[in-house]
């Protein structure tokens, strides 16, 4: 069962959207969170089914997607809604429900549908994922999401079913940075000293697509470094950099959630093709420098309202993805 409905954080970024918003807002969201409510009018999420959020019914009755920025672009088959769609022309549902062939389902379009995202009315993005896997070189080179976020496994689908005995699945885990081990080596940190400043080099190795990535400018990447004197004190700590989305309401007002975005503010990822670099005065009396990129599940500026609402955060913590350590004369 996904957590893409009953989510703590989720729910309270929903209470904070109905606040200020209205309840009606619910409606949009369940297109994505919870989309079985969403195409079969449940606009409570009374049933429990739909309650499990995105669900293997879901995704595999699936018959289109676009690519387009439009928001739950899908085209969901409720004529035959026991009818399954798979990249397999040979699966064996039995009697369980009809199957037919889908290429759709191996391709990164179909993850655009919910992972590539504007605002209809002003166009903001909202989601960028997919763009950023789009023009990344992983795009070019034939990676799909599915090839990260689903890789093979031993296994068999449905073994008490079908007749169809492959010895290897794709996981349906949807790995991402909450992943165990997902963010070990996704990025990469060298230090220089370069006229006097400290050079910091930032390249995004292990995604498909630019980073934070996911989270609707939610998420943001830091960068900072610790100075300490001969003595192995600490002189002061700079916060060079924050990657990510931010936005702003229609007074200019920012950061602000997207729900309430006019405009983006600032936006500065971490794309694979090339490298950020970035540079640092060095203060008087360091002789050696640490800089660190934490990436952070939520961004600082909405932990109050998550801690107001006692939000269990243990699943979101900062995680420091790559460090980078250099002598001063």
């Amino acid at each position: 069962m996904s957590r893409s409905w009953t989510g703590p954080v989720f729910q309270a970024f929903l209470a904070d959207a109905k606040g200020a918003l209205g309840d009606s807002i619910q409606a949009k969201c369940l297109e994505c969170h919870a989309p079985l409510a969403s195409v079969g009018g449940d606009a409570l999420v009374a049933n429990g089914v739909n309650q499990e959020g995105v669900t293997c019914n879901f995704c595999h009755n699936v018959s289109a997607a676009e690519a387009s920025g439009k928001p739950a672009s899908y085209t969901f088959d409720s004529a035959d809604p026991n009818l399954m769609r798979g990249p397999h022309d040979d699966s064996d549902p039995g009697n369980e429900h009809g199957f037919v062939q889908s290429p759709l389902h191996s391709s990164s379009e179909f993850c655009a549908s919910c992972h590539y995202v504007n605002q209809p009315k002003t166009g903001v993005p909202i989601e960028t994922t997919y763009e950023g896997w789009r023009s990344s070189d992983a795009a070019s080179e034939g990676e799909q999401c599915q090839d990260c976020h689903m890789p093979s496994m031993e296994g068999e689908a449905a073994p008490q079913v079908s007749k169809m005995k492959r010895g290897t699945v794709r996981a349906h885990t949807f790995q991402g940075a909450h992943g165990e081990g997902a963010l070990d080596s996704v990025a990469t940190l060298t230090a220089t000293l370069e006229g006097g400043k400290l050079k910091l080099t930032i390249a995004n190795r292990g995604a498909g697509h630019a980073l934070p990535g996911g989270g609707g400018g939610m998420r943001s990447i830091a960068l900072d470094v610790v100075f300490q004197d001969a003595s192995g004190s600490t002189l002061k700590t700079v916060p060079v950099e924050t990657y990510g989305i931010v936005y702003a309401d229609e007074q200019g007002r920012s950061p602000v959630p997207k729900w309430l975005a006019k405009s983006v503010a600032r936006m500065n990822e971490i794309p694979v093709s090339e490298p950020k670099i970035e540079t640092c005065d060095v203060p008087r009396g360091a002789k050696t420098a640490e800089a660190r990129l934490t990436y952070r599940f939520i961004d600082p500026a909405y932990l109050p309202s998550l801690n107001r609402r006692q939000v269990d955060l243990s699943g979101h913590q900062p995680v420091l993805i790559a460090r980078a350590a250099v002598t001063l004369p």
